[in-house]
């Protein structure tokens, strides 16, 4: 082999050296490089940028005695090397810094560990990339709220206010729906807005223009209902029309039908329910031919259908049948981010219809926010409305809000609203609202210590260091 070539060999060596030292140098990461016993053989520029520690002052030690030295606080290598595996922690460094170190393990041909790669991240990088992150994920829900918004408005439905998360949750999904037909169980409690998510999906379908019928099943007395949905044909009961008459279902064809209080109806309307839905036909009270229909059905109650059919008063095939895709509505307290929204929406219809120039005051507002609203966002528009057609000035004050809200609401007082009381004085003051209100709904000191979880004597004890009067046991 000629000294040529060994030069030669020599050379391009050095200058592999030469440019791995530039990419080793050049990750932004730190990285620390030991040896399988620990000892330190070299580190980048980024590793002395973070930490502060010259390659000097570590190079050749062993990172046991660099740790003993407090050169280092804690050190990943060690995690490696006892459990042989890669290894993370967060380190406090001298320098005030807080650094990620994630090491490892490089093994030999005998499974023998020879190198340890740790590497090195400033958190105050990672916290503003996770900051960065946390406000792009902010703004990419802004903008899927707009779209959102956006979508209501060309579906026609201003009128539908969507702020919460789970809210925009269900709109979502009656978006999707409108694409196809299956048919779709509404469930929630009265006034939460199921005929709202109804027309979402009817009008989010194929073809808009194609009939919504709706049918307050609750509203129609069971001698009637069956006539008003599946038609009747002429002379087939007294007081018939003469030439008969078609049902909702008739007048539905190739839309939808929308079925509210669907846990009313009777058993046997149940029945010629299902086998409408089963075999798409029906046939007229009186009527013989069965007729067949075309019809998206749509169903909501604020039952327990599974509790219905335990009392044998609701079928269970029909509730297979009607149960494809489940759509559940939260009462509005579960969804208080809405409440503000709706009352902006339902004051400035208000304020339009009775030409008023009407406004909450912050205290109002809260008062409103903390309500529970049983009756859900039907009852917010009424004590809405009730409030500007009553209001004797421009503003809506805690006192114009109707008492029931106010007794039901907890509010601290005025004090520990604008100031810091001294946290017993709060905390007393909130308990003695809570007895006051369990005291007034159940009348009954059992009942009371049933809803509050503690013993009676204890509901008693409470009563009389808050002077509550007694109440019968």
């Amino acid at each position: 082999m000629s000294i040529k070539y060994l030069e030669s060999e020599l050379v391009r060596k050095e200058e592999l050296i030469k440019e791995m030292d530039v990419i080793f140098n050049s990750v932004t990461d730190g990285l620390y490089i030991t040896d399988g016993e620990g000892i330190t053989l070299r580190t980048n520029s980024a590793f002395e940028k973070i930490t502060g520690i010259k390659p000097s002052s570590i190079i050749g030690k062993n990172v046991r005695k660099l740790v003993e030295t407090g050169v280092f606080n804690k050190s990943v290598s060690l995690l490696v090397l006892e459990s042989n595996r890669t290894a993370s922690l967060i380190e406090s460094l001298p320098n005030g810094k807080t650094a990620l170190l994630t090491g490892t393990p490089v093994f030999d041909s005998s499974g023998k560990i020879f190198r340890i790669v740790t590497t090195l991240r400033d958190m105050a990088d990672l916290n503003m990339l996770e900051s960065k992150l946390a406000g792009a994920e902010k703004k990419s829900e802004q903008y899927r709220m707009e779209v959102l918004n956006l979508r209501l408005q060309q579906l026609d439905m201003e009128d539908t206010i969507v702020h919460s998360q789970i809210m925009r949750n269900v709109m979502r999904l009656a978006f999707r729906l409108g694409k196809v037909d299956s048919t779709v169980l509404i469930t929630g409690e009265s006034g939460v807005g199921k005929e709202i998510v109804t027309r979402a999906i009817h009008k989010a379908g194929k073809d808009e223009n194609r009939p919504l019928i709706t049918a307050v099943c609750s509203a129609i007395p069971e001698n009637l209902l069956e006539s008003e949905l599946f038609g009747y044909e002429k002379g087939s009961f007294t007081g018939a029309d003469r030439s008969g008459k078609p049902g909702l279902f008739e007048i539905a064809e190739g839309g939808t039908l929308f079925l509210d209080e669907i846990g009313d109806i009777s058993l046997n309307i149940q029945v010629k329910l299902l086998r409408a839905i089963q075999e798409k036909e029906i046939t007229r009270v009186g009527g013989r031919k069965p007729l067949k229909v075309n019809v998206r059905i749509i169903t909501a109650t604020n039952k327990d259908l599974r509790e219905l059919i335990k009392q044998g008063i609701f079928r269970q095939d029909l509730y297979y049948r009607l149960n494809v895709v489940p759509i559940h509505v939260p009462p509005l307290r579960e969804r208080r981010d809405d409440i503000l929204p709706l009352i902006r929406y339902f004051l400035d219809v208000f304020n339009r219809k009775f030409n008023r120039d009407t406004r909450f005051t912050s205290e109002a507002l809260v008062l409103f926010e903390k309500y529970d609203w049983p009756g859900n966002v039907r009852e917010l528009e009424n004590a809405v409305e009730r409030m500007v057609v009553i209001a004797t000035g421009s503003l809506i004050r805690k006192q114009d809000i109707a008492e029931h809200i106010r007794e039901e609401t907890f509010i601290l007082p005025e004090m520990a609203l604008n100031s810091i009381p001294p946290l017993s004085k709060a905390t007393n003051e909130l308990e003695k609202q809570i007895i006051l209100r369990a005291c007034k709904k159940f009348r009954s000191t059992r009942k009371m210590a049933r809803a509050l979880e503690i013993s009676q004597s204890t509901v008693v004890r409470k009563m009389d260091h808050y002077s509550i009067g007694k109440q019968p046991n």
